[in-house]
């Protein structure tokens, strides 16, 4: 790993225990690129916790640096603030309408893991409802005061409507009204109707709400995670760690490895971006391993970005990110873990996937052609 983003992974953790703090102290004082760290630590959503593991221990940051990771954590905090009493608000209008909501991801994680909701970064606000109940739960966006746009037609498009915003104490507000976890090709559904566990329960503002249930939430973090049409932003790797941490007694580890495998083979490759603490090793079946090449490194190839954002690479650069990613990426996206071979993932199932998506790109385009341009 490069040092700034070993730096950063270092801080992609809730909570960390005195030898984890030894460790960051040692490599701290080794580091010197601290010009770029605010934005980099901003891009990954870190910026707050970044900065309060440097201040526990107690690292002499230059003055400039220092001023930036301050404002970071004190824009979250306010922004958090702002976001918490909002949704509070929209919670309150659901609950008094009989809408059964469910706070998603960022929003949900800021009041159930963290020691302060500010920490945790968010960029909107996801709520899951019924299909069935998912224009009412738009309409009551326009009702306080959001534009909420309705889609023409009766069909609810994707997994969730257009996203609504307000403007509020100087900041956008937005939230997205999902109806689905997953777009309708994915091909894994998950609606209210198909939680399989007990719905967890938490305060925003003296209201009790709740999010999806312990087995559910990892599932879908980790899902969501190993996306490939996306950067992999380490305050993703603090939410699925530090969720499993703080529920470790809690979660069924073995309904997990039946039910969700994909859970703890991504639990194993996120232990070489921070190691889990051992609290957590001592709680669940998992299988580590040696650490895979290319840890952290991100799928680059067709089809994240398309060819023509590429073309300064060289079409034999794009082809080789294309077919041959990052081993760790690899065992992250097709749920590996770090100990399964990987060969017929590497030479056979990835390529075939890249050329089926390829085939259904070509097919689309030639039915989209008019028939003088057959």
């Amino acid at each position: 790993m490069h040092p700034s983003y070993e730096l950063l992974a270092r801080c992609a953790r809730v909570t960390a225990n005195p030898e984890h703090y030894e460790q960051l102290a040692r490599m701290a004082h080794k580091f010197s690129a601290w010009a770029e760290m605010s934005a980099q630590a901003e891009a990954h959503g870190l910026g707050p916790l970044l900065y309060t593991h440097l201040q526990a221990i107690g690292m002499a940051l230059p003055r400039v640096v220092k001023r930036e990771l301050q404002g970071l954590y004190l824009r979250h905090r306010y922004a958090n603030q702002v976001r918490t009493r909002v949704l509070a608000e929209i919670l309150t209008a659901y609950q008094a309408a009989g809408i059964q909501a469910f706070v998603l991801k960022g929003a949900a994680l800021a009041h159930l893991i963290y020691p302060q909701p500010g920490l945790r970064p968010m960029r909107d606000i996801d709520i899951l409802v019924k299909k069935s109940e998912a224009w009412p739960a738009q309409h009551l966006l326009a009702d306080l005061g959001f534009e909420a746009p309705l889609p023409a037609g009766q069909t609810l498009p994707g997994k969730h409507l257009s996203a609504a915003s307000r403007y509020i104490d100087g900041l956008s507000i937005t939230v997205e009204i999902h109806h689905n976890l997953f777009n309708e090709d994915f091909p894994i559904s998950m609606a209210v109707e198909d939680l399989s566990g007990t719905p967890l329960t938490f305060s925003i503002n003296d209201l009790t709400t709740c999010t999806l249930g312990y087995e559910d939430m990892l599932w879908h973090l980790c899902q969501h995670f190993s996306l490939m049409g996306q950067p992999l932003r380490l305050i993703w790797v603090a939410d699925i760690a530090g969720f499993a941490e703080r529920f470790a007694a809690e979660i069924d580890w073995a309904r997990l490895e039946r039910q969700y495998p994909l859970v703890l083979s991504t639990l194993s490759l996120l232990h070489f971006i921070t190691p889990l603490s051992p609290a957590l090793l001592e709680q669940i079946p998992l299988k580590i391993g040696p650490a895979p090449p290319g840890v952290g490194l991100e799928f680059q190839g067709w089809p994240r970005s398309s060819l023509s954002a590429q073309q300064f690479k060289g079409y034999r650069q794009i082809l080789r990110d294309t077919f041959y990613p990052p081993e760790w990426w690899l065992r992250l996206y097709y749920g590996l873990g770090a100990v399964r071979s990987s060969f017929w993932y590497r030479w056979l199932i990835h390529p075939w996937r890249i050329l089926s998506w390829a085939g259904q790109v070509g097919r689309a385009s030639a039915s989209q052609r008019s028939p003088d341009q057959r």
